[in-house]
């Protein structure tokens, strides 16, 4: 199975959904993915697919919405938040310690969109990628991807390759990190987690039978068929076709 390596500076290495009802979650993701799941806190659990941990559900404050958060690795976290700050994103959940995997913080850039920084410690970040039931891609969406481009730059050291209809692939260490992208501007800026799988469409199906619902697809894209679907609390995500060779977020 193509688990993952370690990840370079910059690269999206976990995904934490909040959510306002966990237990719900788990049903909903349990049934789609068939993912197990590991109480690791009041309310919070750790996903897991053939025993390797590949996402984290926590509980929502009431405000908030449900939400797939991007975590981006980095090897000095003091370092990032200050880098964050300095070029005018906010630090919106000072470092925090995770017992026996690394230490963390939670983000938002200069475009409104939420992130994660993650230091990792005995755990890298996802443990398993581009298998169907887990993570194989990011992106970063927003009304000015020209913005977006030049803070993850700053904070993170992209190299970018040249854009095409406005999306762009970013690159860490010279490796395929994730995508930066227009969104309508009717949209705020968001990062958008892409699950592979088996079938998308069959997924899709799957995804409505459990009570989410479909916004866009299942169809055709240079990167497999896809389909930007909704889970039943709200939170957003993407299904597309796993990739055969296993290519991925890792580096």
């Amino acid at each position: 199975m193509p688990k993952a390596g370690r990840y370079h500076e910059g690269v999206p290495c976990w995904v934490v959904l909040t959510t306002p009802d966990v237990t719900r979650a788990q049903h909903f993701y349990g049934a789609l993915f068939d993912w197990d799941f590991v109480p690791t806190g009041p309310g919070e659990v750790v996903a897991t697919h053939h025993g390797a941990q590949v996402a984290a559900i926590v509980p929502a404050s009431a405000a908030e919405p449900a939400a797939w958060i991007t975590h981006l690795a980095c090897g000095d976290l003091n370092r990032s938040v200050a880098l964050v700050r300095a070029h005018g994103g906010r630090i919106t959940r000072e470092p925090y310690q995770v017992p026996d995997q690394g230490r963390a913080a939670l983000a938002v850039d200069p475009l409104g969109a939420p992130f994660g920084l993650w230091q990792g410690d005995l755990v890298e970040g996802s443990g398993l990628v581009n298998e169907p039931g887990t993570l194989t891609w990011n992106e970063h969406l927003s009304p000015d991807p020209d913005a977006a481009r030049l803070f993850y730059r700053r904070v993170f050291g992209y190299g970018y390759d040249r854009p095409r209809a406005g999306h762009t692939l970013a690159r860490a260490a010279g490796l395929p990190a994730c995508g930066i992208g227009p969104v309508d501007g009717q949209r705020s800026a968001s990062w958008r987690t892409h699950f592979a799988t088996a079938d998308t469409d069959r997924a899709a199906d799957r995804v409505r039978a459990l009570g989410g619902s479909v916004l866009a697809g299942p169809e055709a894209t240079p990167f497999g068929r896809s389909a930007l679907v909704r889970d039943d609390a709200g939170a957003e995500f993407v299904l597309v076709a796993a990739p055969a060779g296993g290519a991925g977020d890792a580096a």
